[in-house]
């Protein structure tokens, strides 16, 4: 079986490290798990609704970054009128210079790297003709963005990945521009004819409910954590990863997501303020990795306001995954106080380093986390302040927890959710 899997995702996780969400780990494992599958011929494409070139010539510089198999997996879909490949490669290039110099602490030049990229985009589309690929698949699958026109596939079976429905559930906590697009996604399906894979029984609750498809065109292919996390247990290599993060060496609580409204940090700055007052003797500290999000001035406002804790709030900014693991490792306790989620990767990461987990009882994180661990109703901050305090002070429970962690975390991987995507390629090319 001939399978397109979209990647321009990846290609602009590639650019931008503020990219490199959950989705693009999602969409990197699976992308890499399926190409290992014996039963499909996998060929990555740059190819949904909104792209163009500069996606193709982004994904294929994200494959050629690799040392092995991926390299073989691009299949071109564009066509330049006046043939100024060259020229768009040089400026996807100047970009991801751009971007990788001006992320951390350039935000003049991040705007004007993002601005560059819109005026190119745009001249692509004008500039690029899109190859028809009618018949040359047995099926099309959009790991993230709105589903091609039948002008581009043909009779080509179509299979789209659903995360969540955040954007038109919680509209507020997105941005306008994440909104749009997950409306584009929305109408782009046929839902008499596309098939849909959900990352969650939730998610797939929520989706079916909503658009009132027929729940038999809905699958559940559940995630897994990447081989990259997993326990550190060398005190020395923990030591010197959070030394080259500016990280202190004094016991910490661990908390990884953009930041953004959804994920509730403005609660847990709170809840930890509060537990540190009011026991003045706990040596402790909470670090937040993850790049900036929107909406979360309230965020730095908190801890502006404790000033007297505000050594011991420490934002990381992006960290590479390949420090996550110690990082995970050297915490005391992961804690996740999310409003919603569609699947939930870092407690699932989290778990697969041995380390406590704490998160809400909503959506779906509780499939995640199952018994392993401490779950809260993310809208109580009593609820949360106790359960840190009750990890922080009873070394048997991590200890237990740890344990259960590692357990619970067993039961996932990305062959068994590359397998029931197969699965899914099959029923969709069949029928």
């Amino acid at each position: 079986m001939k399978v397109a899997y979209d990647i321009s995702i990846l290609g602009a996780g590639y650019l931008n490290p503020k990219a490199r969400t959950g989705v693009f780990r999602v969409v990197e494992a699976l992308f890499l798990a399926i190409a290992a599958q014996s039963n499909v011929d996998l060929m990555a494409i740059a190819l949904n609704q909104t792209s163009t070139l500069w996606d193709e010539i982004s994904a294929n510089l994200y494959l050629e970054s690799f040392n092995s198999e991926p390299k073989k997996y691009l299949d071109s879909c564009y066509g330049s009128k006046l043939n100024l490949d060259n020229i768009y490669l040089s400026a996807v290039n100047l970009h991801r210079s751009l971007i990788q110099f001006s992320v951390q602490n350039h935000p003049l030049i991040y705007k004007s790297a993002q601005g560059f990229k819109i005026l190119l985009e745009l001249a692509a589309k004008i500039n690029v003709d899109v190859k028809n690929i009618d018949k040359k698949y047995d099926l099309y699958h959009s790991s993230y963005y709105p589903l091609p026109s039948s002008n581009i596939l043909g009779s080509t079976p179509r299979v789209l990945t659903i995360y969540d429905l955040i954007p038109i559930l919680f509209p507020k906590v997105v941005t306008p521009k994440v909104n749009r697009q997950f409306i584009k996604t929305l109408e782009s399906i046929d839902f008499n004819k596309d098939w849909i894979i959900c990352i969650s029984q939730h998610t797939k609750n929520d989706f079916c409910q909503r658009t009132r498809i027929n729940p038999e065109r809905v699958f559940v292919t559940p995630l897994a954590a990447s081989k990259k996390f997993y326990p550190v247990n060398e005190i020395s290599i923990i030591k010197s990863v959070l030394k080259s993060h500016n990280i202190s060496e004094s016991p910490y609580l661990l908390s990884i997501s953009t930041l953004e409204p959804r994920k509730n940090l403005t609660l847990l700055i709170k809840c930890f303020c509060q537990i540190v007052t009011e026991n003045p003797n706990l040596d402790l500290n909470l670090v937040l990795v993850g790049v900036s999000g929107w909406k979360n001035k309230d965020i730095f406002e908190i801890v502006e306001k404790n000033s007297q804790l505000k050594s011991r709030i420490i934002f990381t900014g992006y960290i590479p995954d390949n420090d996550l693991s110690a990082i995970y490792s050297g915490a005391i306790a992961f804690v996740y106080p999310s409003l919603y989620e569609g699947f939930g990767l870092p407690p699932l990461e989290a778990m697969q380093c041995g380390i406590p987990v704490i998160t809400s009882n909503t959506s779906s994180l509780p499939e995640v986390v199952g018994n392993a661990g401490i779950t809260i109703d993310p809208t109580q901050s009593d609820e949360l302040c106790q359960a840190m305090l009750d990890v922080v002070n009873n070394s048997k429970l991590r200890a237990q927890m740890s344990l259960l962690s590692l357990e619970q975390a067993s039961k996932f991987s990305w062959k068994k959710c590359a397998e029931q995507t197969v699965e899914v390629y099959k029923i969709a090319a069949n029928k």
